[in-house]
């Protein structure tokens, strides 16, 4: 019996590109690379959102998924050693971060950020929901 493999896809909801996981760059290192969330373009109920809702979500909500994992993340620079703490992110989890973290990185119209294992905020529960307060 065969299995069938479907690929990670990930996409960009504003521009509508779209990008296979075997596509992305390989984290080097202690790198991570997130997507972040996607920023809403329109309601519910189909009404366009102005720019400065847009820019208020985008920014007071730093998260995003995982997307890959540098072979050295949460280990020790001087030994190598995995760091004692029993919970890390794994690929697809979401994750909180600081909002001015990260590289700035736009993979065949997706756009990505590359950071440190340390700037890495928390791991978010399944079903949680994150937006802005103002």
């Amino acid at each position: 019996m065969s299995h069938q493999h479907v690929e990670k896809l990930y996409t960009d909801e504003e521009s509508k590109s779209v990008v296979a996981a075997k596509d992305l760059p390989i984290p080097m290192g202690w790198k991570i690379l997130v997507q972040p969330n996607q920023i809403k373009q329109q309601t519910k109920g189909g009404i366009l959102l102005p720019s400065q809702a847009k820019d208020n979500e985008a920014y007071l909500t730093a998260h995003g998924t995982v997307a890959g994992i540098g072979e050295l993340a949460y280990r020790d620079r001087n030994t190598g050693q995995k760091w004692k703490q029993a919970i890390i992110p794994k690929i697809s989890d979401r994750v909180t971060y600081g909002k001015y973290a990260g590289q700035k990185l736009v993979i065949n119209g997706v756009r990505f950020l590359l950071l440190n294992d340390d700037e890495i905020t928390s791991i978010l529960p399944e079903g949680v929901e994150v937006t802005a307060y103002l």
